[in-house]
């Protein structure tokens, strides 16, 4: 239970928290503490000094025994003590009583030179007084001295007051930043601890689970993400179900052609002409069934990086002229117009030819297929800056916005049937957009539903441009 308790970032982050608040409290309460001990001292020490100069200033003018009696009584009663001294160090009046320990700063007044006011002693935590002396000056000489007593103990009560206070305020401080800060800190974990259940539960495939994002700082951006991954975590195992489906039917179909027409070529008599018809169909599920699976093998190698390619410097429009004349015939068969417009000048760019013609006709096979005969697709070539563009448009019935995120994804497809004639394998696309990364290009898409859809694909045009 204790080893729980100590691992939950709750108790992480409030100790620490903790730590840091009580620092800054125990420094900034050190730190008052010694500027008000200063200022303190030093206002005592400064008026001890004053009160010894003003005495001084008076006796300056009337150095008589009713001025210096008069001296006296002033400090009789006050928290200091006055002595006067005369040119021999021997005392002529004084306030209070005379002890040894005073008489010990008396003996030592004329060992600090001729400055007219000092502070003689100004430790008061070892010593049983704060001194000052001031110098009685007739005619610019020294005729004697006033020496003034401030006794250190009440300030030794003033400070064991102040420390008194300082802990209580500290212990109270430290009760309630300690409840502000665990607070603070499980306000701050919550989300986190929401993050960990909800990631739990999408590893157990509960991909309806959703995060509340509130604010945009790091934990929203995050709780955003996780949300943003499960929807992609859905969308694939949506699509993996799919595939499986899709490819089962894939393979399925043609297998049934090849078995069903292989069994009644080999157990039937029949002319030739039928067995022409028969062969015919077994080579065209052959084929069907031989491009899926090098697509799929196509597709495996590129996202692998260990699909091959034949670098070299040619005419983009080349590319594109070729698929053109591979595409034309089944175009026309559709009743599908297709018409051309190349760029000014030659584009040359650093690609490889046969794969470049490759993403052309996929995007001229996805255009023959979801669009009705009657329509129109325009293949423009153009240059606009430091890279080449290949524009296929078409006038077709357009695709869904909500659907245009998804269309380069390996094996969507927006028609959900399994039809060969218009739902195809969703294997061109992905298989083209892998083909143009590798050429350091880009692959865009805009649509509107009921009007058309434009594949825009950029490369870029620089002779040092590799792959």
């Amino acid at each position: 239970m204790l080893q729980s308790i100590r691992n939950r970032v709750s108790t992480k982050v409030g100790l620490l928290l903790l730590v840091v608040f009580l620092f800054i409290i125990f420094s900034m309460g050190g730190i008052l503490y010694s500027l008000f001990l200063t200022f303190y001292l030093s206002h005592i020490t400064e008026e001890l000094v004053q009160r010894g100069k003003s005495h001084a200033n008076v006796l300056s003018e009337h150095f008589t025994p009713t001025t210096m009696n008069h001296v006296a009584r002033m400090e009789k009663g006050s928290n200091y003590m006055v002595v006067v001294l005369d040119r021999n160090r021997n005392v002529i009046a004084n306030s209070d009583t005379i002890t040894s320990a005073h008489r010990e700063y008396l003996s030592a007044t004329g060992e600090h030179g001729a400055e007219e006011e000092l502070a003689v002693e100004k430790d008061w935590d070892k010593k049983p007084f704060l001194v000052s002396r001031s110098l009685i000056m007739q005619n610019g000489e020294p005729v004697g001295a006033v020496v003034m007593f401030s006794p250190t103990a009440p300030i030794h009560q003033a400070v064991e007051v102040l420390q008194g206070m300082l802990v209580i305020t500290g212990a109270i401080t430290v009760l309630v930043v300690t409840g502000i800060v665990f607070l603070l800190s499980r306000m701050i974990v919550r989300p986190l601890l929401q993050i960990k259940q909800a990631t739990g539960e999408i590893a157990e495939g509960n991909y309806s689970v959703r995060l509340p994002v509130q604010g945009g700082d790091e934990v929203a951006q995050l709780a955003a993400s996780v949300n943003y991954m499960s929807d992609r975590i859905e969308f694939y195992q949506k699509q993996r179900n799919e595939f499986l489906a899709d490819i089962g039917h894939e393979l399925r179909t043609p297998l049934t052609y090849l078995k069903g027409y292989a069994e009644i070529l080999r157990d039937s008599s029949m002319d030739s002409e039928e067995q022409r018809a028969y062969t015919e169909i077994i080579y065209e599920q052959s084929s069907r069934l031989q491009r899926l699976v090098q697509d799929l093998f196509d597709l495996a190698r590129l996202e692998q990086g260990t699909f091959s390619f034949q670098v070299e410097r040619f005419p983009l429009e080349e590319a594109v002229t070729d698929a053109l004349t591979l595409i034309e015939p089944s175009m026309d068969e559709k009743g599908i117009d297709l018409y051309y417009e190349g760029p000014d000048q030659p584009l040359i760019i650093r690609g490889d030819r046969q794969r470049l013609g490759q993403v052309v006709l996929n995007l001229l096979e996805n255009a023959k297929r979801y669009i009705p005969a009657g329509s129109t697709v325009r293949v423009r070539v153009k240059e606009h800056k430091d890279a080449a563009y290949i524009e296929v448009e078409d006038n077709g019935p357009g695709i869904p916005e909500e659907e245009l995120p998804y269309l380069t994804e390996r094996l969507y497809r927006v028609e959900k049937s399994r039809s060969k004639e218009t739902g195809g394998t969703g294997l061109g696309l992905a298989i083209s957009q892998e083909i143009i990364r590798k050429h350091n290009g880009s692959l865009s898409i805009e649509s509107v539903k009921g009007r058309g859809s434009t594949f825009i694909v950029g490369l870029p045009l620089k002779k040092d441009e590799e792959l």
